[in-house]
């Protein structure tokens, strides 16, 4: 990455409680849940650094809790901002174990009048004892709900719960290696498999006849069909449900074999019956993204049975880091 630092376009910082009783924020410690302070992070977007730092000086001001692991108490668990690298349109997530914040008014004002590019702000209620950060009920109370971004000349609507790639600038170098390791023509049948909100599908839409995208979180997909629609793109298709269900489904019923399957799983890679229905669809190329090189080699291993692995590319997507994306395409044999 050109300049690999302060690229993050999502901040997620828990809130708890120091030694002296007052609220903290930062990230936490390896192998533990102790949070160790964080003002200034070399790979935060500077605006979501400065806007958290402003959050949790308010909450110290007046007094509001800090979360309590220990007797589930408190108020403030997670501060999330997200930003449009492109459009500067920020959104906040308060993570909260109470939905009423004292003050939350005043922190509405205060921060839309000093931010104008905040555009909303969402508080999020998770009151389980749980490590997941958010819980399953969202409340707008500033702006819309979402905010917009660019990756390459296509606009994305980003929701609170949207999965989108944290770095878009090496996104971008990501998708279109993808698209050159594919070798489209402009007349082939594409599977997104794991589409999520549908940025590689819809980032190669106009070089392929036709897209079908499958996502397990339905309000991922929802996100997809409006990103979509809001591309003016009409050759693409989203369905909700596990890969590996879907899969089979579409290949019994509905007849479709797609030309190439671009695959980007979770970390855990592919599901053992989805790559076993790869397998069996035998389209000529296979384009698998991935966010973990362990689970991407087991999955290649499996699938050489019927695909030679041809090419990989490792993206340099979360800079002072251990981790990369890597990109690889495999040929039928």
């Amino acid at each position: 990455m050109n300049s690999p630092k302060y690229y993050r376009n999502k901040l997620i910082f828990p809130v708890g409680i120091n030694e002296n009783g007052i609220a903290c924020m930062g990230v936490f410690g390896k192998k533990s849940h102790r949070i160790v302070q964080v003002e200034d992070c070399l790979i935060q977007d500077r605006k979501c650094q400065e806007i958290a730092n402003y959050i949790i000086n308010f909450v110290r001001k007046h007094n509001i809790l800090g979360y309590n692991e220990k007797s589930l108490s408190g108020i403030l668990r997670h501060i999330v901002i997200r930003i449009g690298k492109k459009t500067n349109e920020i959104m906040i997530i308060l993570v909260v174990n109470e939905i009423n914040i004292p003050y939350e008014n005043l922190l509405i004002e205060e921060i839309t009048k000093k931010y104008p590019e905040v555009k909303t702000i969402v508080k999020n209620l998770n009151n389980k004892n749980t490590n997941v950060i958010y819980g399953k009920e969202n409340k707008i109370i500033y702006g819309d709900g979402y905010i917009y971004d660019y990756l390459g000349d296509k606009k994305f609507k980003i929701s609170p719960m949207s999965f989108y790639q944290v770095n878009p600038i090496q996104t971008e170098k990501l998708y279109k290696k993808a698209i050159e390791y594919a070798e489209l023509t402009g007349e082939e049948v594409i599977f997104d498999l794991y589409c999520g909100i549908g940025t590689i599908g819809i980032f190669a839409s106009d070089k392929v006849k036709k897209i079908y995208g499958i996502e397990t979180i339905p309000e991922a997909i929802e996100d997809a069909k409006k990103n979509a629609k809001l591309n003016g793109i009409e050759n693409a298709e989203f369905f909700v449900g596990n890969v590996e269900d879907e899969l089979p489904d579409f290949l019994s019923k509905r007849n479709i074999i797609p030309d190439v399957i671009f695959v980007d799983p979770p970390r855990k890679g592919c599901d053992k019956i989805a790559i076993e229905t790869l397998l069996k669809i035998k389209s000529k190329r296979i384009v698998y993204v991935s966010c973990n090189p362990a689970t991407l080699a087991r999955d290649i291993k499996l699938l050489e049975e019927n695909y030679d692995l041809k090419r990989i590319s490792i993206c340099d997507m979360f800079p002072g880091t251990s981790h990369v994306e890597c990109v690889a395409v495999l040929n039928l044999k």
